[in-house]
């Protein structure tokens, strides 16, 4: 039957039919199905495409955090993100921050966003940037020849060149020995120059010398090290000094715990930490010394001179002060755990050695901003005493 309006199965005449008549133009039904296929509802039927490109922000160094954008999309997308390393996937890095490792510093580093809608998926990638190290080069430099692999160690070593260089007390040192690493392998490199050479002041040990994460010391019969540093080539000056010793034990005993000396009447480059309860700070003198009362010689020792100026130093405290004449320069090399009399060794020490350093002369400041680096290194190493 006929249906004037077409609302049911409709007619061969039905012109505005409901059904799917079979001369009907503007057919309801056919219509319909395609606009719920998705081809003509969703953004005129187009997958995402972008017009601004995604780009990171943040500080490329490495410890640093990294963002990345969206960018700008049509479409009304949702975004996953894949951060790259020359052009590679870095594992999980599907975030849109990204955590900058050791192993990006000098690459090229970049993200790629992929936009999603019903239709499609498009990606892009964002502008490239290349991470630089944390860490100081001195310090890399360091951690690279001892292969000092621990990250708080490393963090260590960091901290305290970039301390000693605030401070500015960085170009004061000959050597550095910061006894890190656990082993005579480790122990023996100069921070100052961390070449592989006795003209880089690099330690060569005795037998005798025992060696741990908290530091090295001697058997007390026959163990030292030779940091082949010569004050009368190593200085310029006789009256422009200093040596440094931190002590983890505590011991009251005839001991050395570093310094040269021609022979037995002098003239003397020394540390001696708590002889018959005194620490003696022996900067190069022929005769007396500065001499300060001590109890524990579980402390940072510094001796010290400046022109006529002879001091030492217990952690960041002036425990002597005195005025003399510098004698000439020892002319032989500085042991560490003994004093070298003429290239003999003698007065070996039994207290563990965590530091030491031979340098310029400090002013009192210099000489507590030096503590408080050095306390500083050994409380991220969990050995301070």
């Amino acid at each position: 039957m006929a249906n004037a309006n077409g609302w049911g199965d409709g007619s061969v005449n039905n012109n505005i039919g409901w059904g799917q008549a079979p001369n009907n133009n503007i057919s309801w039904g056919k219509s319909q199905i395609t606009s719920w296929s998705g081809a003509t509802d969703i953004d005129g039927g187009n997958a995402p495409t972008n017009t601004v490109a995604p780009a990171i922000t943040g500080t490329a160094q490495e410890g640093q955090t990294l963002t990345c954008s969206t960018g700008t999309w049509s479409g009304s997308p949702t975004y996953t993100y894949q951060w790259k390393r020359n052009g590679s996937n870095i594992g999980s890095a599907t975030n849109s921050t990204y955590l900058l490792v050791t192993a990006d510093v000098g690459q090229s580093i970049k993200c790629t966003v992929t936009a999603t809608n019903f239709i499609g998926s498009a990606n892009a990638d964002s502008n490239t940037v290349t991470p630089t190290s944390s860490t100081d080069a001195d310090a890399q430099a360091f951690i690279t020849a001892a292969g000092i692999t621990d990250p708080t160690q490393q963090g260590a070593i960091n901290t305290l060149v970039l301390d000693l260089k605030a401070y500015s007390i960085w170009t004061k040192f000959k050597a550095i020995y910061p006894i890190v690493g656990g082993s005579a392998a480790t122990h023996k490199f100069n921070l100052k120059d961390p070449r592989d050479l006795d003209a880089a002041f690099r330690l060569t040990y005795a037998t005798g010398v025992t060696h741990s994460s908290t530091g090295m010391v001697s058997n007390g019969s026959s163990g030292y090290a030779n940091t082949y540093f010569n004050p009368t080539t190593g200085f310029t000056v006789d009256d422009d000094v200093h040596l440094s010793f931190y002590s983890r034990t505590n011991a009251n005993s005839t001991q050395l715990e570093m310094g040269s000396a021609n022979s037995v009447a002098g003239p003397y480059l020394m540390l001696w930490i708590r002889d018959s309860n005194n620490s003696r700070f022996v900067m190069n003198v022929t005769g007396s010394y500065a001499t300060a009362s001590d109890t524990d010689s579980r402390a940072f020792y510094i001796g010290n001179r400046i022109g006529t100026s002879e001091k030492g130093f217990r952690n960041n405290t002036n425990v002597v002060s005195r005025t003399s004449t510098a004698a000439s320069r020892p002319n032989f090399n500085i042991y560490l755990l003994a004093a070298n009399y003429g290239n003999t060794a003698s007065f070996y020490s039994t207290k563990q050695c965590a530091f030491a350093s031979i340098g310029d002369g400090l002013s009192n400041a210099e000489a507590a901003n030096f503590y408080t680096a050095v306390q500083a290194y050994q409380t991220t190493l969990s050995r301070q005493v």
